[in-house]
């Protein structure tokens, strides 16, 4: 069964994902070498290069999808004048782990397109593009007292409610030198409880910087999640560089677990402490 490799308009919640829809996806976060280009027609291209990330998610399809698909990335074998090319690459997950899978690269046709995706993620791209955004916060940014210190707080002003995420799990895999952060790491068993605010994109530069995008400490993400039974696409915050769980300071664990108080359930904030505890935090 051939393993795709999509990072455009196939993803969940793009418009071409019904051709998926029977599928169940292998990893929602791999990501391949290369860069992403907006086309400019409502879909991104890829570049190969080795110095940039694209992240999508991988699926085992069909020989009569992967026609479908061919057919919906402009691919035909032998073809010189190729919206797409189909090729077998090396794609990872968080944890570096490699599957060889066919990515479609710009063909000929498409070689003209500059511009850049700096994300590498066209969920992202084009949600970003939005007057209002949801926002996921499952870590520190819960609680508001950091938010009323850098005179942010009017733009988290508005909670949603408990958002609940699957298909993750919340780790202290960011080792930093302050301790070990929350973080998501992809487990198909897993949930992780968080804080959904409805957020004016003004808030994005704040928490661009204050998760180290640019210094690509945490990247942003678009995941699915549920809010009162109803799914939602909200942005989150994944960490790129994961280590083996290390305890988070005392302050840091105040700050998560006050935030999540009336908020979280319970039996995940026992099982937030319970964490804590158990890593010396």
């Amino acid at each position: 069964m051939p393993t795709v490799f999509v990072y455009g308009t196939l993803r969940c919640g793009g418009k071409n994902n019904y051709l998926l829809n029977d599928l169940q996806c292998i990893c929602q976060q791999y990501f391949v070498e290369g860069s992403l280009f907006d086309s400019g027609y409502g879909y991104p291209i890829m570049k190969q290069n080795t110095s940039n990330r694209i992240w999508g998610e991988l699926y085992d399809v069909s020989e009569r999808q992967l026609a479908e698909i061919d057919q919906l990335e402009g691919y035909k074998e032998n073809n010189a004048d190729n919206l797409s090319e189909r090729k077998v690459l090396p794609v990872y997950d968080d944890s570096g782990y490699q599957h060889d899978a066919f990515v479609y690269t710009a063909g000929n046709a498409l070689n003209h397109a500059f511009d850049w995706i700096s994300s590498g993620d066209w969920l992202v791209h084009t949600y970003l593009k939005q007057n209002n955004l949801l926002y996921f916060a499952y870590g520190s940014c819960m609680d508001d007292e950091r938010f009323k210190k850098a005179g942010v707080d009017h733009h988290f002003a508005e909670v949603k409610g408990k958002g609940i995420l699957e298909g993750f799990e919340f780790q202290f895999s960011r080792s930093t030198d302050d301790g070990g952060k929350a973080d998501l790491v992809e487990n198909k068993r897993g949930k992780v409880e968080g804080k959904v605010y409805r957020i004016p994109y003004d808030a994005i530069d704040y928490l661009y910087k204050r998760e180290g995008v640019r210094s690509h400490s945490y990247r942003p993400a678009v995941v699915p999640v549920s809010i009162n039974e109803s799914i939602y696409q909200c942005l989150t915050f994944i960490g790129v560089r994961k280590s083996h769980e290390t305890p988070p300071t005392k302050r840091y664990s105040t700050e998560i677990i006050r935030g999540g108080e009336g908020y979280l359930s319970e039996d995940y904030l026992r099982s937030l402490q319970n964490r804590i505890r158990l890593l010396g935090g």
